[in-house]
C-alpha cells in the first residue's frame, strides 16, 4: 500500500510539470513583449491612453502611463457638460491601470495602485499633475472624478522609492478623512512651500469659497489638514496675504489669556480709562451698554464698569467686543481648532447662541444668530 502511494505520488511529480508547461505554453499573454510585471518603453507608448511627467522628492523624473487591457472604444451621443466634450468625440472604457518608467529607463513597470478609472474621454484636462516648489517635495498626480456642479473629487499620487502610491486624508488630528478631497475645476489645487497642499471649492452651503491646507507626510502617504480660510463669493483667488483659521484662533486665545486687546496688547482688561486713553485715541462713537458704556472702533468696542455719566479716570475696562463677520469664522471651524467649548447654549436673553471657552479667569465667547451660521461677535472678559 504504502509502495503503491509512493508510485502514485512519483507519477504525479513527473506528469505535474510537464501540465504545468504546455498550460503556460499554450496561454495568450495580454502584452507579448511584458517580461513578468514589465512592459518595455516602445509598447507603453503605444498602448498607452494617458501619460503624464513626474518627478519624485529627489527630483528623479518618470513617466506615468495609463492603460487598458481590456479597452473598448466608443463616440458620445450626447454632450457631456463635465468633461466639454460633444456628441461624435470619442470615449474609451476599461479596467485603467498606471505602468511607471523611470527617465531613461528601457521598460516600465506596472503599479498595483488602484488609480480608480474607468473611462477617458479626450482630449482630457480633468487628470493633471502639479509639480513641487521646492527639493524633497515631489510632484503630485491627480486623478479626479465629477463631485457635484463646484467641484471634483481629487485622488492624489505620489512617486515614493520608485512606486506610485495613493495618499490619503486625514484631519488636524491624524483621523481618517478619504483618499478624495473636493477641488475646484480650474486652478483648485496648489502646492505651497514646506510640502503644503491648499484645495479650494465653492461651496453652496455657505455661499463661500473653502480652502483647506494640508500638510504632505512622506513616509505615512497621507496628506494632513493643518488650516482653514473661507472667502467670498467675490474673491475667488487664492489668498496670498493674511493668517488662516488656526493661527487666528490661537492667537484669540492668546489674547484671552493675557486679558490683552487683540493687535494692540497695550491695552488691557482692567486698564483704567485715563491709561487707555493715554495709549488709544479716543472713540468718535460712544454708547451705553447694558451693563457700563462702550467705546466704538471700526473693528472692536471696548466697555467699561461705568455708563457714560459716570465715566472717570478710575473707570476700568471690562471687556472686549470684536466685530469679525469679515472673518468667515464658523462654529465648527472654531471647535476644530480650539476643541470642544465649555458651554455651548442658546441666549435667549440677547438672541442667538453663545459657545464660551475658559482660561483661567478669562473668558472668549463667540455669538453667532442661528446654530452652525457665521460667527458675527467675539468677546474676550
Amino acid at each position: 500500500m504504502i509502495h503503491s502511494l509512493r508510485k502514485q505520488n512519483w507519477i504525479a511529480m513527473i506528469l505535474l510539470p510537464i501540465l504545468f508547461s504546455g498550460i503556460l505554453v499554450l496561454a495568450p499573454s495580454n502584452h507579448a513583449n511584458a517580461q513578468g510585471n514589465r512592459i518595455p518603453a516602445e509598447e507603453l507608448k503605444e498602448i498607452s491612453r494617458l501619460s503624464f511627467t513626474l518627478r519624485d522628492a529627489y527630483q528623479t523624473q518618470y513617466t506615468i502611463f495609463i492603460f487598458a487591457q481590456d479597452e473598448e472604444i466608443s463616440t458620445l451621443t450626447e454632450e457631456d457638460l463635465w468633461t466639454n466634450n460633444n456628441p461624435g468625440d470619442p470615449t474609451y472604457t476599461g479596467t485603467y491601470r498606471a505602468a511607471l518608467l523611470k527617465k531613461g529607463a528601457p521598460y516600465g513597470t506596472v503599479q498595483s495602485a488602484d488609480i480608480d478609472l474607468h473611462s477617458i474621454t479626450l482630449p482630457q484636462t480633468w487628470h493633471y499633475t502639479i509639480k513641487s516648489k521646492e527639493k524633497l517635495t515631489p510632484d503630485m498626480l491627480f486623478i479626479t472624478e465629477w463631485g457635484s456642479s463646484n467641484f471634483n473629487l481629487a485622488k492624489p499620487f505620489i512617486i515614493r522609492s520608485g512606486v506610485l502610491q495613493p495618499l490619503k486624508f486625514v484631519d488636524n488630528k491624524g483621523k481618517n478623512i478619504n483618499n478624495f478631497y473636493p477641488a475646484a475645476r480650474e486652478s483648485g489645487i496648489r502646492i505651497l512651500s514646506e510640502s503644503r497642499v491648499q484645495f479650494k471649492f465653492y461651496n453652496n452651503t455657505v455661499f463661500k469659497y473653502e480652502i483647506e491646507t494640508f500638510k504632505l507626510n512622506i513616509s505615512k502617504l497621507e496628506l494632513r489638514l493643518t488650516d482653514t480660510r473661507y472667502l467670498n463669493f467675490n474673491q475667488p483667488t487664492w489668498p496670498n496675504s493674511g493668517i488662516g483659521d488656526r493661527a487666528y484662533l490661537e492667537s484669540l486665545k492668546n489674547s484671552a489669556m493675557k486679558g490683552i486687546l487683540p493687535n494692540q496688547p497695550n491695552i488691557k482688561l482692567g486698564m483704567t480709562h485715563k491709561s487707555m486713553l493715554n495709549t488709544l485715541k479716543k472713540a468718535k462713537f460712544r454708547e451705553n451698554g447694558e451693563w457700563g458704556a462702550y467705546y466704538i472702533y471700526s473693528q472692536y468696542a471696548i466697555g467699561f464698569d461705568s455708563y457714560l455719566h459716570e465715566l472717570d479716570n478710575r473707570s476700568r475696562i471690562m471687556v472686549f467686543n470684536l466685530f469679525v463677520e469679515q472673518r468667515n469664522l464658523y462654529p465648527e471651524t472654531v471647535k476644530l481648532w480650539l476643541g470642544k467649548p465649555q458651554k455651548e447654549y442658546l441666549n435667549e436673553a440677547e438672541g442667538g447662541y453663545d459657545m464660551i471657552y475658559k482660561y483661567g479667569s478669562r473668558t472668549l465667547s463667540f455669538h453667532y444668530l442661528e446654530e452652525d451660521e457665521q460667527i458675527y461677535l467675539i468677546t474676550i472678559y
